[in-house]
């Protein structure tokens, strides 16, 4: 398959609980087309239907099924032009393989090469200060601190370039990014990209 790449889909990746989800909140808020983070709806639709499909039980699986809805949702959106925010995206279903220290399945590897985002990923740090565990998040900050290095491990692998989010309030956040993606994201002249 030749691959499909989506300039005008922005991915937002990051720790849990380091306030994702309040940026892709606040950006739809303001009319942008976002998509939830799959996992959170996956580890939902698993545990009302009584599957061991969710991290804490079968991370394999859970990843598989993330892995489907990922490709689906990139596939369903008809937009070409407005930008688009992902919370979360394809290439952090090798992340799994990179922290368990195993090479990652190839048909999720070419998954990441056939379904491409915008060159430029928005990446928020590790916030202690505002971590909490929930009913879909059952990991401990640390846990989730060693997840976050394997995800950026996964979107380095892929080719793409980080550019981390300060910690802020919401609104600030979400104009730090909106600002770089009027300009064109990836000719950011490396200001703020993580090494």
């Amino acid at each position: 398959m030749t691959p499909e790449t989506r300039t005008n889909f922005f991915v937002l990746t990051g720790a849990s609980g380091s306030g994702k989800s309040s940026i892709i909140a606040a950006l739809g808020a303001r009319g942008y087309l976002c998509v939830e983070e799959i996992g959170r709806q996956v580890v939902r639709d698993e545990v009302a239907a009584g599957s061991d499909a969710t991290p804490w039980q079968n991370r394999e699986k859970f990843m598989g099924r993330v892995l489907a809805r990922s490709v689906e949702a990139f596939g369903a959106i008809t937009e070409r032009a407005s930008p688009v925010f992902f919370d979360r995206s394809i290439p952090e279903c090798i992340g799994s393989a990179l922290v368990a220290g195993v090479a990652p399945a190839e048909h999720r590897l070419r998954a990441t090469r056939e379904y491409r985002y915008n060159r430029t990923v928005f990446v928020t740090s590790p916030w202690p200060e505002i971590y909490e565990v929930d009913a879909e998040r059952r990991h401990s900050f640390q846990e989730g601190v060693e997840y976050h290095r394997a995800e950026l491990m996964a979107y380095r692998a892929c080719g793409y370039e980080l550019l981390a989010v300060p910690r802020a309030p919401v609104e600030a956040r979400v104009e730090f990014i909106l600002e770089r993606v009027r300009a064109g994201a990836s000719g950011t002249s490396g200001v703020g990209l993580l090494p």
